[in-house]
């Protein structure tokens, strides 16, 4: 036991050592003993704080009359963007309108040339019924013609 309180009597006196040599060896600050000059600085700094409330607040009002600024350009360019969304949904519906009449018209031309071409088929049906028809008749008298001379030429 008495070598127990020897050791921590021994850490101890270590212990102070270390802190000794540890506040011998560090450089200690300089004191001020001027207590007018600390006045002084204190009055000065004191003084000038109006000023850096003035500063202060004109870099406030600087500040609000910029984020008005900004406010006013976010309307203007919404109002623009509203005016560009109402004039392109205007645009498409006029390109929907023009898109359908040119189907319309599409359409009407193909049935126009439909048209044109039964008639064109019509006409040279009819041409080729009646050139058929005279060509039969011609058929038709020449074979009776030459029946007619076999049967001449028999009796």
């Amino acid at each position: 036991m008495k070598q127990h309180k020897y050791r921590k009597y021994l850490q101890l006196l270590c212990s102070l050592l270390l802190l000794l040599t540890l506040t011998i060896s560090l450089p200690a600050p300089v004191a001020k003993a001027n207590i007018f000059s600390d006045i002084y600085n204190g009055f000065k700094s004191f003084s000038e704080l109006p000023n850096e409330v003035n500063e202060l607040k004109e870099g406030f009002q600087q500040t609000a009359e910029e984020l008005q600024q900004a406010k006013d350009k976010l309307t203007n360019t919404t109002q623009e963007m509203e005016a560009y969304r109402t004039q392109n949904e205007a645009l498409q519906e006029q390109n929907r309108q023009l898109t359908q009449m040119v189907d319309e018209l599409q359409n009407d031309r193909s049935a126009r040339e439909e048209y044109y071409h039964k008639i064109k088929v019509t006409i040279f049906t009819g041409i080729g019924l009646i050139l058929g028809y005279f060509i039969l008749i011609r058929i038709i008298r020449f074979s009776m013609l030459h029946r007619s001379r076999k049967g001449d030429r028999l009796r």
